[in-house]
């Protein structure tokens, strides 16, 4: 009987403890939406947004690393959203030879970085949950806005030549007199 007795105890215990302090777990649907809204004031900017499939759910010290190609002149933002549970999150650039392009090292529950490239190639972005609860879950959107242009495009959209407006005649070609046939 005393073992019953002990055993209820503890349950109640626990439940005392569960109770007042909610879900005990990671919600990853809370991180995606943290980003997703994160992400509204970038998409009025221009930027198309687009998930990285690198989310999940980690402890406090937990490093991610994923690589995200880019292209030169474009913008591009990083985004991490997170749950009630992760407390401080961390946003590391990388080039592709390991030089620190940017982060967001902020004390702050949410972290996001915004860079134009300078080029082609890849870059390497780690996310460090600096902070947990517990175990907490993050999600992370990529943005970019801009064109990939070629450096000398020598034609208009409708297909004319481009031409220089300050050369004599307006740039057109030089045209030659004809000369009327002498007797």
């Amino acid at each position: 009987m005393k073992t019953k007795s002990s055993l209820a105890t503890l349950a109640l215990g626990l439940a005392a403890l569960i109770l007042p302090t909610g879900k005990l777990l990671a919600d990853p649907a809370s991180a995606e939406d943290d980003a997703y809204q994160m992400a509204v004031k970038y998409t009025q900017r221009g930027y198309a947004m687009a998930p990285t499939n690198t989310s999940g759910v980690g402890a406090g010290g937990t490093l991610i690393r994923f690589i995200v190609p880019v292209s030169r002149g474009l913008d591009y933002v990083f985004l991490a959203g997170i749950d009630d549970f992760v407390r401080d999150i961390d946003i590391y650039v990388y080039d592709e030879v390991g030089n620190l392009i940017l982060d967001d090292r902020r004390p702050t529950r949410r972290a996001g970085v915004q860079f134009r490239s300078g080029y082609n190639g890849t870059v390497q972005v780690y996310l460090h949950l600096r902070q947990t609860n517990g175990m907490g879950a993050y999600s992370v959107l990529v943005g970019r806005r801009g064109a990939v242009r070629d450096k000398n495009e020598t034609t208009n959209p409708d297909g004319s030549l481009v031409t220089d407006p300050t050369l004599p005649g307006g740039g057109a070609p030089a045209t030659t007199k004809e000369t009327p046939a002498g007797p």
